[in-house]
């Protein structure tokens, strides 16, 4: 029983099957590296692109940018040329990976400089700060990537990891840090550029490894045994600070929930309400500033007394009140949180229209509706008149509300105007005015205009 659910999950599970040759592989791997001609034009295009869509702040925009963007290539193929022992491979990569990102960074920076929008939108400023998240996304969607890369048919699985990664808008983010002197921005897109780029390389080296691809020879055993050993560092050195990476977000990351959870909990009390909260994971510090009702010295001690509730033992916390303390720093990190509320309150706006449209569309496609003619579209209807009435070139279909005093009831009459090439005998329209009441249905009144 044991070994026939083995092979069952072997066989549910198998990556071979449909895998494309290890030569097609590697064309396609060293296809997406080189950064000259069409690939050169693509990337300079993309960073514009996004660039466009981090100064507007268009959502939409930005995910073009990230699908037309050729940057997954050199990332990917380090990974894959570790996992195959291709030290020229891998220097390949890097070489281009380093142009590649120069380029964009001073594209966008060219770009940021030259612009009359120089504010900071919602889409920016998310690129500025990675999450945890940010790592398990680009570990998981270079897995992803590499899966798809192997394969016989891509289908729609590396579009889907360039939009996941998001490999273009930290560099363009970071190009506005240093368009504008914001050098936390030009660091922090960096940084997420950098988590995004080392994290899908060791992906796709780990799925590599899992395959059945040749691995480079060499004539010398010491040779191979050396290049060996030299990938096998280079991946510990690219793997040691992945995990030192990751493990410092987790940290910053516990320590900022934990830290909202108890300025929401502990000082947004009834009276009194947070304008601003800084948190700095480092220096585990918490800024807060309360507008309204002050709080005593009591509660203070107090509300201090449940940092450990909240494992934030040995955090610094710091509550200034009252409008006049307020500073230059809470006034941007208001600015901020303005910008993502209105935005936030924009999609949900739009969300809404949509929702409302869609129920719309659903009552007047209903044939019981009130607000349905109970026609159909106007050029159908064109085509069925045109049958007995070959004379009629064009034909228009509305609706009129007419009103009612008083407390009558508005009644709702269905117009439909046609335009022959000759008068139409009275006797054809009052036929045709026949047929189209009774094609709407006895519950709708119709009016025929002839022109």
């Amino acid at each position: 029983m044991k070994i026939t659910l083995f092979r069952w999950l072997r066989w549910r599970f198998d990556l071979v099957h449909d895998m494309a040759t290890p030569e097609a592989i590697v064309a396609g791997v060293e296809d997406g590296i080189t950064f000259r001609g069409t690939n050169l034009w693509v990337l300079i295009f993309a960073i514009l692109v996004a660039s466009v869509g981090l100064n507007v702040n268009s959502t939409a925009v930005i995910i073009g940018a990230m699908l037309i963007s050729p940057l997954m290539g050199p990332i990917v193929g380090v990974g894959f040329g570790a996992a195959t022992m291709e030290v020229a491979l891998i220097r390949r990569g890097l070489k281009n990976l380093f142009v590649a990102a120069g380029i964009s960074l001073l594209v966008s920076a060219l770009y940021f400089w030259l612009t009359p929008l120089t504010d900071a939108g919602s889409e920016l400023l998310a690129r500025t700060t990675p999450t945890t998240w940010d790592v398990l996304i680009a570990l998981f969607g270079g897995a992803a990537g590499a899966v798809g890369l192997t394969r016989r048919a891509r289908g729609n699985v590396v579009p889907g990891v360039a939009i996941a990664t998001a490999l273009m808008p930290p560099l363009c983010t970071a190009g506005y840090g240093l368009a504008t002197a914001h050098w936390a921005y030009l660091f922090g897109a960096l940084y997420l550029f950098f988590i995004n780029c080392v994290f899908i390389s060791l992906a796709t080296f780990l799925v590599a490894r899992i395959l059945p691809l040749p691995v480079h020879t060499f004539v010398s055993s010491r040779r191979a045994r050396q290049v060996q050993l030299s990938i096998w560092a280079v991946a510990l050195l690219t793997a040691v600070p992945s995990v030192y990476l990751a493990a410092g977000i987790v940290r910053r990351t516990t320590f900022t929930h934990n830290a909202q959870r108890f300025v929401e909990e502990q000082l947004n009390l009834p009276g009194s309400f947070v304008v601003t909260r800084r948190l700095d994971a480092d220096a585990r510090t918490i800024n807060v500033l309360l507008a309204g009702q002050q709080l005593t010295p009591a509660q203070l001690r107090q509300a201090r007394g449940r940092l450990p509730e909240y494992r934030l033992t040995d955090a610094r916390l710091t509550v200034r009140q009252g409008l006049a303390r307020l500073d230059s720093a809470d006034a941007q990190s208001l600015r901020s949180s303005l910008l993502e509320d209105v935005h936030s309150r924009n999609q949900q706006t739009l969300a809404g229209y949509d929702s409302r449209l869609a129920q719309l569309q659903q009552v007047l496609a209903a044939p019981d509706s009130p607000l349905s003619t109970g026609l159909p579209a106007a050029a159908r209807l064109l085509r069925e008149v045109q049958v007995e009435h070959p004379s009629v070139r064009q034909l228009g279909l509305s609706r009129v509300v007419q009103a009612a005093a008083d407390s009558l009831r508005a009644d709702t009459v269905v117009v439909v105007s046609v335009r022959a090439r000759r008068p139409l005998p009275l006797a054809e329209q009052q036929r045709l005015q026949q047929w189209l009441s009774l094609r709407a249905g006895d519950k709708r009144r119709v009016q025929l205009l002839v022109q």
